[in-house]
């Protein structure tokens, strides 16, 4: 439920940054400017908090605090940009001391839960405002893959499972650069993502959502 009240938060943010960009920040200063006249680039680098869903949330139901979150764009003066991300994300939860059945024997251990993934994907964007506007909301979708490595340790001993699987992970945005043309601003981020993965304790697939700030820098 906390997650999709922030979710809905970010929407309702993204929404209202809009209106006043329609109302503050419309128009140049009658010059072309470089960022609508030819490709150029943008970076950014987030931090954020992941909340588990689906499959995930019955291996780990835990938020996680431990991620993060990098991103590089070529942005095409029609609004739309070509991006490539990637990033780390952990999770852990540590279950109370039980007795388990662990392969023919069994075992008095606690229970340690751990998921790492490094994404590598591949984005589209749309802007709905110019390259070069202060406020630059947007809609997003990424393609390709992560390596995933699920870990669950009893005690000393360990069920491991991981490797490169096929990845989604769609988002909405605003990046906000204080004025027109400004190289460094700060960005919001709301994505969805769902890594098809399954083993053991993780069944069907690993979604989650990830809420993410940070830095933006945009150049030519």
């Amino acid at each position: 439920m906390k997650s999709i009240i922030a979710f809905i938060t970010l929407i309702t943010l993204t929404t209202t940054t809009w209106a006043q960009y329609r109302n503050d920040n419309s128009g140049n200063n009658g010059f072309p400017s470089p960022y609508q006249e030819y490709v150029t680039f943008n970076i950014a680098a987030r931090y954020g908090v992941v909340f588990p869903l689906g499959g995930t949330k019955g291996y780990i139901d835990n938020v996680s605090p431990t991620n993060f979150a990098l991103e590089g764009e070529w942005l095409f003066p029609k609004r739309f940009a070509i991006g490539i991300k990637t990033g780390y994300q952990y999770n852990k939860q540590r279950l109370d001391r039980q007795v388990y059945e662990y392969g023919d024997q069994s075992i008095s251990a606690v229970q340690t839960r751990t998921l790492s993934v490094i994404p590598a994907m591949v984005s589209l964007s749309y802007y709905f405002a110019d390259n070069a506007a202060a406020l630059r909301p947007y809609v997003q979708f990424a393609g390709g893959g992560a390596y995933v490595d699920y870990t669950n340790y009893f005690g000393t001993l360990a069920d491991q499972s991981n490797g490169f699987k096929g990845a989604i992970a769609p988002a909405i945005g605003v990046k906000y650069y204080g004025k027109r043309e400004q190289g460094l601003g700060a960005e919001i981020q709301a994505q969805y993502q769902n890594i098809f993965f399954n083993y053991d304790l993780l069944k069907n697939s690993a979604p989650s959502l990830m809420l993410s700030a940070g830095i933006s820098y945009r150049f030519y």
